[in-house]
């Protein structure tokens, strides 16, 4: 017997999208934020030390990126086959043609709430410093409308107690399948060293192919960067 099993959450299990966050799913789901404590990007992107004692954002801003999902992409969990049923690990992806914060209904319940909950210079570094340069070196190494079109991977989180198990590979594989009868490709930025070596092994090659591969450092408020490297797979 496999020792997990993959679903997709459907987000008509909440009466309203303004409770999705809501859902019987979410305490666990929560609770795989853990791995983001002391984070560098999450840190960074939410105006915190990543290394400092407060991490009362790690949570909150996981949650947001799964609820974007739910509501204009595609979320997954993995979960124990067995009679508790206990989500290990958890997938957010976003089909071709879609993008986050793409929808009014991503935008009126989780882009703008989230940014309400930064100060007007966190949000203006979003706006005018961050998701530029972001878009461009995304145009840059991958090609205009090529992350647009592509099975693209917004986060993947999987207990750290059942890492190394085959949970990733499970909610990797379960949109490989959907991409291949289209032809669609599969990306992600990824922005840790161990991390490139985990979605080589789930079948990712840095980009650019055929030369050295492009790393982009992004600075926030306090001065605190993160790298960031895209990866793809066929």
């Amino acid at each position: 017997m496999a020792a997990f099993v993959v679903r997709k959450l459907d987000p008509s299990s909440a009466p309203s999208p303004a409770e999705l966050n809501n859902i019987p799913e979410m305490p666990q789901i929560e609770s795989r934020s853990s791995y983001l404590i002391q984070d560098t990007f999450t840190g960074v992107v939410t105006g915190h030390d990543p290394k400092g004692a407060d991490n009362s954002h790690v949570g909150p801003f996981w949650v947001t990126t799964v609820v974007a999902g739910l509501l204009g992409g595609e979320v997954y969990i993995a979960e124990t086959n067995d009679a508790e049923k206990r989500i290990v690990g958890c997938a957010v992806w976003f089909p071709p043609g879609h993008s986050m914060y793409d929808t009014e209904a991503q935008q009126v319940h989780v882009l703008m709430p989230l940014m309400a909950s930064f100060s007007e210079e966190l949000q203006h570094w979003w706006h005018a410093v961050f998701l530029p340069k972001y878009d461009a070196f995304l145009g840059s190494v991958l090609g205009e409308g090529t992350k647009h079109n592509s099975w693209h991977l917004q986060t993947l989180a999987v207990d750290p107690q059942f890492q190394r198990k085959g949970a990733a590979t499970l909610l990797i594989k379960e949109v490989v399948n959907k991409a291949q009868l289209s032809g669609a490709k599969l990306c992600l930025e990824v922005g840790t060293e161990v991390n490139i070596e985990i979605y080589k092994r789930l079948g990712f090659e840095l980009m650019p192919k055929g030369a050295d591969p492009r790393c982009e450092s992004y600075e926030g408020l306090d001065g605190i960067s993160f790298p960031m490297w895209i990866m793809t797979r066929a």
